[in-house]
């Protein structure tokens, strides 16, 4: 027993004892509680777990079915190409042909698809921790996460030599950035500004889901420090780029075709009688019906096509297409909206079918030997030397990925039901409008039952209930000196007034727990975020349908946008549960 300084006994230790565990011998019993983190840890996440191996695998099986990579014939080779030179293309921004330039130092096309891959699982982690921190339950954050790791049109686009799989590891490390905490930092704020312009500069699509984001940030109202660092980073290298192609192209731009696109979207529906345009352009009207009219791509790329009937310069001819796709668009906006709605709700549909005026399906397919050659993927491979490697494809291994995507894959109807699931997530997060009923809806009834006695010792009942003692209750209770609704009256006074006939006004409707402002915000930020997801997913569809054709290549985007929008919409119906049931 040990001693105080008086010599009397304390009745415990002098100093700590540490007992060692006989198993382990480990102080505390360390190691046994380690293995029980670890073993919570396995069940909390076995289905992430799962799908994350599962999506591993089968990158390994494509990784050695399909050698080096795939490609297809014309953007894979621009790209390439611009991987060795140091000027913008006409065509294509630089962001992925500088990654391919980084590559390149490899000497080894086969290490384009293998960090693709990685990537594509990278991404499906990001989204898993995104939403397990935004307290999404562990099965549907892994869930949500599903799509990405194991759609097999994801899985083939990883393969290819192609900007897809960049563009989208870009757009989801900036919400990533965006989303992670309720206010984020503005040092996120920049992160994610730079990674959207970097998207921009990959596909140009990613501008436009930079100023929805910019949009997001203003909505939100973070402050003007945080949208400024958004802006600023987001707005920099996009024109700083933009003056690098000018200085070669004499036009401020990040990439040029978009008249010839636009005319290729437009001229299967052109009617040239509701149309002024001058001679040379009467070229560009088709002899045809609409209806026996071919695809987009017939108008943009074929050698017969009539644009490449009109002569004089570049721009020149640019400034006739453009002009004659905006007189289309600005008198036949009917015509134009009804095949722009068709072709975004063709991506909702059951099924992967496509029609003689889209961009095959089949591209996008694991192929075989029967590929036919107009899918453009069946040229001769190109690697970073302009060497032409052999393709190598093992069997049966091939054939086990093409079944595999005969079922594997997001289907339309299901992003449908996700999006449905995030509008009504955004519409509950909206807020709800204070306001006050009309004062008397009908005449008071008189007090059926007088109040109690008050004694000496008890205080008045105006009083107790804080209003002011010359009988002016009710204009306490209504609205206080700050033109507010006060709080509501305890439960002995509603008690009391309904014993009198009457009942407290409003009482039920303010009362509120001390918790529910913070839920409010979490649901009101909950509702932006499914807003910004769902108008991300809805703009990857229209701005593709609205200027270049129908391609599935074009919904992969949404494979992370939609599914993390309707996670979040299960968090924010559970907190509208919650209330529901605070208000009972």
């Amino acid at each position: 027993m040990a001693t105080g300084p008086d010599g009397a006994g304390s009745g415990r230790a002098a100093g700590p004892v540490t007992t060692a565990t006989p198993a382990t011998g480990a102080p505390g019993g360390e190691t046994p509680r380690r293995r029980q983190r670890l073993v919570a840890g396995a069940r909390r996440h076995w289905l992430f777990g799962l799908l994350f191996t599962v999506g591993g695998g089968l990158r390994l099986l494509l990784l050695y079915a399909y050698r080096p990579a795939f490609e297809f014939s014309g953007d894979s080779y621009a790209y390439l190409t611009l991987a060795r030179m140091h000027q913008p293309d006409p065509m294509r921004p630089a962001g992925y042909p500088t990654l391919l330039g980084l590559l390149a130092h490899t000497d080894r096309l086969a290490v384009v698809p293998l960090v693709q891959h990685l990537a594509g699982l990278g991404i499906g982690v990001a989204l898993y921790a995104l939403l397990l921190r935004r307290r999404i339950h562990p099965a549907v954050a892994a869930l949500a996460a599903a799509p990405v790791l194991l759609d097999a049109y994801q899985l083939d686009i990883e393969h290819f030599v192609m900007a897809e799989t960049l563009f989208l590891a870009l757009l989801v490390g900036a919400l990533v950035a965006l989303l992670w905490s309720p206010r984020p930092a503005p040092l996120a704020c920049a992160a994610a500004g730079g990674l959207l312009a970097a998207a921009g500069l990959t596909r140009t699509l990613g501008v436009a889901l930079g100023v929805l984001a910019l949009g997001y940030l203003a909505i939100r109202r973070l402050g003007w420090l945080r949208l400024a660092a958004f802006a600023l980073l987001f707005a920099a290298p996009l024109a700083a780029y933009a003056s690098w192609y000018h200085s070669y192209h004499g036009q401020y731009a990040l990439s040029g075709g978009d008249d010839a696109w636009l005319y290729g979207r437009v001229a299967p529906i052109a009617d040239c009688a509701q149309l002024s345009l001058s001679p040379e352009q009467r070229i560009l009207c088709s002899p045809h019906p609409p209806r026996d009219r071919p695809g987009p791509n017939y108008y943009v790329w074929a050698d017969t096509s009539p644009r490449f009937q009109l002569t004089g310069t570049e721009d020149h001819r640019n400034e006739l297409l453009g002009d004659f796709a905006r007189q289309v668009i600005r008198h036949q906006p009917l015509d134009y909206a009804r095949m722009v709605l068709a072709e975004v709700g063709h991506y909702f549909v059951p099924g992967r079918h496509t029609g003689y005026r889209d961009w095959p399906d089949g591209a996008w397919r694991f192929p075989d030997a029967d590929t036919p050659h107009y899918f453009h993927i069946s040229e001769p491979l190109l690697d970073f030397q302009e060497g032409h490697p052999a393709r190598v494809v093992h069997e049966p291994a091939a054939g086990l990925l093409r079944g595999y995507q005969g079922f594997a894959y997001t289907p339309g109807p299901l992003l449908a039901v996700l999006v449905v699931l995030a509008l009504t997530a955004v519409g509950l997060g909206l807020p709800r409008p204070r306001r006050p009923w009309p004062r008397q809806l009908w005449p008071r009834r008189p007090a059926a039952v007088d109040p109690p006695a008050e004694t000496a010792t008890d205080p008045p009942a105006d009083a107790a209930a804080g209003a002011p003692a010359d009988g002016r209750a009710d204009a306490a209770v209504s609205m206080d000196a700050r033109g507010t609704p006060p709080d509501p009256a305890p439960a002995g006074q509603a008690a009391g007034a309904r014993s009198r006939g009457r009942w407290p006004r409003r009482a039920g409707r303010l009362a509120r727990p001390a918790i529910q402002e913070p839920v409010l915000a979490e649901r009101r930020r909950l509702g932006a975020d499914c807003a910004l997801l769902v108008a991300l997913g809805l703009a990857v569809l229209v701005v593709p349908s609205a200027t270049v054709c129908f391609d599935y290549r074009y919904m992969l985007p949404v494979l992370v946008l939609f599914p993390p929008a309707a996670a979040l919409a299960t968090r924010q119906f559970r907190l509208s549960d919650h209330g529901r049931a605070a208000r009972r």
